[in-house]
């Protein structure tokens, strides 16, 4: 059988990529790329691998399907199984394969496709043998070709980093807002976005759904609470909204805002708490992995962002988040994305969290900032001591200020902007 080899037609450099190659593939044999759809997972594992073997091929799924064993031996090199669900059996092949050589084995398979895993990780093959990565849209430090430099290891540093001045506005955070994360959904403008964002709502609730569930909701129920979701993005999780706005009842809507996490469009972000810290609320957070979806379930353009309050701070939080998330993944020590809010109303919107030593941020679609804007990152340094290295207050103006002790208000973009004092 001739097998293609794999080549690169990335448009832009992926964080994911520098993991993968760097970190976990010199060590682990399989991997599995997990994401939403459109994101880029068999774009950025293809060039990556020495052979495509695409299942959804009539020819090799076949071959998959008949004799996946077979076919993994014949394979050379580091191997991409994609769309594995077209051809289930070829999981077993590949845990046999592993386990026949876990000594010569790194970095031999890659694999791609459904989510379906997550429903059966009690009879899953890759159980124990595939390790998960995340993969989540482009960050604006990839739009931009700075995926090599990690924000997260700098705020961590053990000395405050010398911040740059920014050049973006206000407007050109709402534009970022807009064109959203997924690579297909950057391309276009306009209604063009819009009607990009509908189509793959619309595949999304009838047919994605499927891949993961046996019995399916009514697309119309499923979008419904997408669109609530969104509604309320950057907020605490409200289960009861979600099913009062679907017409269905509360334990339907949880049920269906845990497909929506399967299908990863949307995600909970759980709440920081610690056992010396008394009244700290326990819920978590509800964000879409997508700021240029939840614009578009809203139907906000970049000229309405900025003229309206609707929804705008909760979409600069979303923005702020998933800009976060491809780094947390790759961090160089293991990191939490989480928030904190006690119960007497003090909240700060992103806590990360290293080895129990805690970086606050608080989100704001201001241009100026001043200290009461802080008052969440003062509280969460009191109630953290020692545990807390660092807060910023960021926003959507150009200059970093100093506010308090390890407190600063700091531009979005040094999120995506290396330090002045990085070689």
């Amino acid at each position: 059988m001739h097998f293609p080899t794999a080549h690169a037609d990335a448009r832009y450099g992926r964080i994911v990529e520098r993991l993968l190659r760097d970190e976990l593939m010199p060590v682990f044999p399989a991997l599995h790329l997990v994401g939403p759809r459109g994101c880029g997972k068999t774009t950025s594992a293809a060039t990556l691998a020495d052979t495509v073997l695409d299942l959804s091929e009539p020819g090799t799924g076949r071959a998959a399907r008949e004799n996946p064993d077979g076919l993994l031996a014949a394979a050379p090199g580091s191997v991409l199984v994609d769309e594995w669900q077209e051809a289930p059996e070829i999981l077993g092949a590949v845990k046999r394969a592993v386990d026949r050589d876990r000594t010569h084995a790194a970095g031999r398979f890659l694999v791609a496709g459904s989510v379906r895993a997550a429903q059966q990780a009690a009879t899953w093959p890759g159980t124990g043998r595939l390790i998960r990565v995340r993969m989540y849209g482009l960050s604006q430090s990839e739009f931009e070709d700075r995926h090599s430099f990690n924000p997260i290891d700098a705020f961590f540093a053990d000395e405050p980093s010398e911040f740059p001045n920014s050049q973006w506005v206000r407007s050109a955070y709402c534009d970022a807002i807009v064109r959203g994360r997924l690579p297909d959904a950057a391309r276009f403008d306009g209604e063009a976005r819009s009607r990009w964002y509908d189509s793959y709502v619309e595949q999304l609730a009838e047919r994605d759904v499927t891949q993961i569930t046996e019995h399916s909701p009514r697309p119309a129920k499923l979008q419904t609470v997408l669109e609530s979701c969104a509604a309320r993005t950057g907020q605490l999780l409200n289960k009861q909204a979600a099913a009062r706005d679907a017409g269905v009842n509360v334990r339907t809507a949880d049920a269906h805002i845990s497909m929506l996490e399967d299908l990863s469009v949307v995600m909970r972000v759980p709440a920081w708490h610690a056992h010396h810290v008394k009244r700290l609320t326990r819920s978590p957070k509800v964000h879409l992995v997508d700021p240029g979806m939840a614009a578009s379930l809203l139907n906000l353009d970049a000229r309405a962002l900025g003229i309206t309050d609707r929804a705008v701070g909760q979409l600069f939080e979303t923005f702020v988040v998933t800009e976060l998330l491809p780094h947390v993944e790759a961090a160089s020590v293991q990191t939490r994305l989480l928030h904190a809010r006690s119960g007497d109303g003090a909240e700060v919107d992103v806590v990360l969290e290293r080895h129990g030593a805690l970086v606050g941020f608080e989100v704001k679609s201001s241009e100026s900032v001043g200290r009461s804007d802080a008052k969440g990152l003062m509280w969460l340094r009191e109630a953290a001591g020692d545990a807390f290295r660092f807060g910023a207050v960021l926003y959507a103006g150009a200059w970093p200020l100093q506010l308090d002790d390890r407190i600063w208000a700091l531009p979005i973009s040094t999120l995506w902007t290396p330090p002045l004092d990085q070689p």
